[in-house]
């Protein structure tokens, strides 16, 4: 990346690319209508600038200036991106809210985010009434006005004789503002600095490389910021980004080869869909150079899967979090050779940008000095610590969280808390083994869940299982290929045995729940409330 021309605003890559590929294709993006893709919108790097340049002059001429915030609830289109980077050009600050997290938190965000405007669809924008903390706000729809809000297109000017700028931000400038759900309590406004925006993409590209000559293709609508300031062009997937494990992959799989796509990414659910289908009708597909997947832990069968259906492609296994991203990655011939030399998930070795550090970490820990006697050995497990120029440093106006997850170092930056659990191998490498919170407790003994469920995972009759410890009991939910049988309780009560676990209520469900956003996690929150619940009443009791 050219450092003369970076004054420290994450845009400032962007208008560099778009003033040297001005005719790129930037974006095409799939139009649908409720069920089924009717057109696509595509615009070039000059057409996307000139976009953002028109926004600018709209948010000039409502007196909207650098540090206020505005809401953005919109699904990918070059609208999204353009009202994104407009706004981040000059200092506004865009805040999203992730829709999946149900009524009662979305209102707790809005009121969290303290912002000055709403930008959605008319859907959304027309409920205003219901939600007292959007009574307040300036309120923009994309699509139509309607009585309390108006229409942002019809507002934008059609031709604008300004020039688009963008100002000098420097490292504790807020960029961007996301808030996710967690599993409980509160939202977090996760604060998306300049800085840590631009360091983020330079550490990305380390991995990926620039990749001017790519077509992307992510099942991450974030990462095409990143492809943007790359100069790379982008083709979004025909996929419900909020339903990614339901997509139809036949269809994105013509997508792909049409627009002579080289490079794609997504979740585990995503990508296996893909590869379903181009192996189950025997095709590969030869000019996909690259496959990154991230979001979750991946299957060692499920990546030797995607090197047989793209088999000329780079396979990357990504590890990361909304707060560090990237924090190791792995290449998948290493993966599928190595998978087995510690128990967990391997993910690879520590990004060049991150210190990682694993311990055990103390509730009144407030300072790295205050680590101490916590900090694990090579093979010993703890919590995994992240630390880097990347790496969020703080919530959005949230001391409490910032005290839980984020303890200050002597260099000025912070060791984020992850909350998943792991440890690191003679190479340095890093492995998962599980979450804080989901610690297995047996006998006073605290086991941790991923090894075992890796290894009922492994067996041909199992699709899933899930360990989760409630009051003192081991609960094991499990999703099957076929009906229980005397052989397959064996072979899972002899993992359990080895494992250290004598005792384990086992149900048996259609299907194990996964997170909303990537349709790849266990959703552990959901199967505690089927405990709390009594909807585990049916269990069986099986001594191992």
């Amino acid at each position: 990346m050219n450092e003369t021309y970076h004054n420290g605003n994450m845009a400032a890559d962007f208008m560099y690319q778009a003033n040297r590929f001005p005719n790129k294709l930037a974006l095409k993006i799939p139009v649908m209508d409720k069920q089924d893709y009717l057109s696509e919108e595509s615009c070039t790097y000059a057409e996307l600038l000139n976009l953002v340049n028109r926004y600018q002059q709209l948010w000039r001429s409502k007196g909207w200036k650098a540090t206020d915030r505005v809401i953005i609830i919109l699904k990918p289109s070059q609208h999204l991106y353009a009202i994104a980077l407009s706004m981040t050009a000059i200092g506004i600050i865009p805040v999203f809210i992730d829709t999946g997290m149900g009524r009662k938190k979305i209102q707790m965000a809005i009121q969290d985010a303290n912002a000055k405007a709403i930008i959605s669809f008319s859907a959304l924008i027309k409920l205003f009434w219901f939600i007292p903390s959007l009574w307040r706000l300036e309120r923009l729809a994309v699509d139509n006005p309607g009585i309390g809000y108006g229409c942002i297109l019809q507002q934008l000017a059609l031709k604008t004789t300004a020039v688009p700028i963008c100002i000098a931000r420097n490292n504790t400038d807020h960029g961007l503002i996301t808030f996710t759900s967690g599993s409980t309590g509160r939202p977090k406004g996760a604060d998306r600095t300049h800085s840590s925006l631009v360091n983020q993409h330079r550490a990305i590209s380390l991995l990926e490389g620039d990749g001017e000559n790519a077509i992307d293709s992510p099942c991450f609508p974030m990462i095409v910021l990143h492809n943007l300031s790359c100069g790379m062009s982008t083709i979004i997937p025909k996929v419900d980004f909020a339903d990614p494990a339901g997509v139809n992959a036949g269809i994105v799989i013509e997508q792909l080869k049409q627009a002579d796509v080289t490079q794609i990414s997504g979740a585990p659910a995503y990508i296996s869909k893909l590869v379903d289908w181009l192996l189950s009708h025997n095709q590969s597909m030869t000019d996909i150079g690259q496959v990154v997947v991230g979001g979750a832990t991946v299957p060692v069968e499920l990546a030797k899967r995607i090197l047989q259906a793209f088999p000329n492609a780079h396979g990357i296994i990504i590890y990361g979090s909304t707060e560090a991203e990237p924090i190791s990655t792995i290449d998948m011939k290493t993966y599928i050779t190595d998978h087995n030399h510690a128990d967990g998930y391997l993910v690879g070795m520590p990004h060049e940008f991150c210190d990682v550090l694993i311990a055990d970490v103390s509730d009144d820990c407030c300072h790295e000095s205050s680590l101490g006697l916590g900090i694990k050995k090579q093979g010993q497990v703890g919590e995994i610590l992240v630390s880097g120029e990347h790496v969020l440093q703080q919530y959005l106006d949230n001391p409490s969280a910032n005290r839980e997850n984020k303890i200050p170092r002597n260099n000025g930056l912070v060791w984020h808390r992850t909350g998943d659990t792991g440890l690191l191998d003679r190479q340095g490498r890093l492995w998962l083994t599980g979450r804080v919170k989901d610690i297995i407790y047996v006998n006073n003994e605290s086991l941790q869940p991923y090894p075992i469920e890796r290894a009922l995972d492994a067996l041909k009759d199992v699709t899933r299982a899930a360990l989760i410890s409630h009051e003192s009991r081991v609960y094991l939910f499990l999703q099957l290929k076929t009906e229980i049988n005397i052989g397959l309780q064996e072979q899972i009560q002899q993992i359990l045995r080895q494992s250290g676990i004598q005792l384990v209520l086992s149900l048996v469900l259609p299907k194990i729940p996964v997170d909303g956003r990537h349709n790849s996690k266990i959703d552990r929150p959901m199967l505690r409330e089927h405990i709390l619940s009594r909807k585990t009443s049916n269990a069986e009791t099986w001594s191992c």
